[in-house]
């Protein structure tokens, strides 16, 4: 055998070794899992959101869509609700059959009347009427049937409620919220959508509004948050605060509710047909 073919069969010796060694390490290879990190897919992770969508979001109620639910109401409309903390959720669909609403709530009523008038008027629904209950709580509201008689009565299509103002400085907050869910069980119970507009509170409460927000999500508006004028008493804001007031909450009411209130108004008229009942001084429990 000469040198040449020594050569020859080394080389052919070296490269098949090299080729089983290639040919065991790619089978080895193929048994490795891939890198491929799935992860599944859940409802909530479709509706989290990262950015700010649409447009930006009115000061007073900053919302982050945290946790969703589903609450069905009259001709199958479904509102989605979402714990409020940053970013402002799609703008509610809009239930097309609602024409009337009731307004009900503690003195803040006589303050709100004009304005939820006149939106009213401005965004074709009507204010059947205004139920003002002086001084009065959510246990009031809660107790008896002076909520269902006025339901019964003029018969809305939706309730809005604005209450809180005199329970404040309420330190045993657990029973209130039996009281809400009391009130719009009541409400509910018949059918009705609703939108709770939080206490204007000109000090600071010792808790009830941060009670209401978690027990009402995105249908309650924070108008503690708002810096409005006050009427001559220091604490109801004035007649002009209040057209301020209901300007902002409008704007919630048309994310977070089947209500639509793109209209703004812009010139104030005075509430025809649609009376304002005030109901006797109650003792605030």
């Amino acid at each position: 055998m000469n040198k040449n073919t020594t050569k020859s069969n080394i080389l052919s010796t070296g490269v098949s070794l090299l080729a089983l060694f290639c040919l065991f390490f790619f089978a080895d290879f193929l048994k490795q899992p891939l890198p491929l990190d799935l992860k599944c897919v859940d409802s909530k992770s479709l509706f989290d959101c990262k950015k700010p969508v649409g447009i930006k979001k009115y000061s007073s109620q900053e919302s982050l869509i945290t946790k969703t639910s589903t609450t069905k109401f009259k001709d199958s409309t479904i509102f989605i609700k979402a714990r409020p903390i940053g970013v402002p959720m799609q703008i509610c669909e809009k239930d097309t059959s609602i024409k009337s609403v009731l307004l009900i709530g503690d003195s803040q009523v006589e303050f709100l009347k004009t304005p939820i008038y006149n939106y009213c008027l401005n965004n074709n629904y009507k204010l059947m009427a205004s139920i003002a209950w002086y001084s009065s709580t959510t246990a009031a509201w809660a107790t008896g049937d002076t909520l269902e008689k006025f339901i019964i009565k003029y018969k809305p299509d939706f309730v809005i409620i604005v209450l809180g103002l005199n329970e404040l400085f309420i330190k045993n907050l657990e029973p209130r919220r039996k009281y809400i869910e009391t009130i719009t069980n009541t409400i509910t119970a018949q059918n009705i959508p609703y939108y709770w507009i939080g206490p204007a509170a000109w000090t600071k409460d010792e808790g009830i509004t941060s009670l209401m927000q978690e027990e009402l999500d995105t249908l309650f508006y924070p108008s503690q948050k708002l810096i409005l004028a006050r009427a001559s008493d220091k604490r109801h804001p004035s007649m002009e605060a209040s057209r301020i007031w209901f300007d902002s909450v409008a704007v919630a009411m048309t994310h977070y509710t089947s209500l639509s209130f793109i209209n703004k108004v812009q010139e104030y008229k005075k509430p025809e047909h649609s009376p304002l009942i005030a109901l006797g001084i109650t003792k605030a429990n």
